[in-house]
């Protein structure tokens, strides 16, 4: 089991998977970076807003890796994942040209009584904390 670090835009994301309604989170890439190929179930996923401090944290309950993706493909994603993945039509545009794209199924969000300091100091948006 991994603990994984993953930054958010929006703190409005991260207080809707600790809210039960986000979950499922889709991450796109134009190249294989993380967390496509690196996640797994049960890893730990630690929430953070991209100017706040670490939140919670959700456990993964399964996880999809695709590859090779288009148009039709981001399209069928949508049709499959787009409820649960909560995202409005502005996100599923920005990543229409996306080659790769990592489903992580959610379970189990838990907010922290008392929120973290900031584990990395770059931009990444998805850091491996442990393995």
């Amino acid at each position: 089991m991994a603990t994984h670090l993953a930054v958010f835009s929006s703190p409005k994301t991260v207080e809707q998977i600790l809210g039960g309604k986000k979950t499922i989170e889709i991450r796109f890439s134009q190249t294989r970076q993380e967390p496509y190929q690196s996640v797994r179930r049960s890893d730990i996923i630690l929430l953070k807003g991209s100017h706040g401090l670490i939140t919670g944290q959700a456990e993964i309950d399964n996880v999809l890796y695709f590859s090779n993706l288009d148009t039709v493909k981001i399209a069928r994603l949508r049709q499959e994942y787009g409820r649960e993945a909560d995202q409005p039509d502005k996100y599923w545009q920005s990543k229409a040209r996306s080659k790769y794209a990592t489903v992580i199924f959610l379970r189990r969000p838990d907010r922290f009584i008392t929120p973290l300091k900031n584990l990395k100091h770059d931009q990444r948006p998805w850091a491996k904390i442990t393995s």
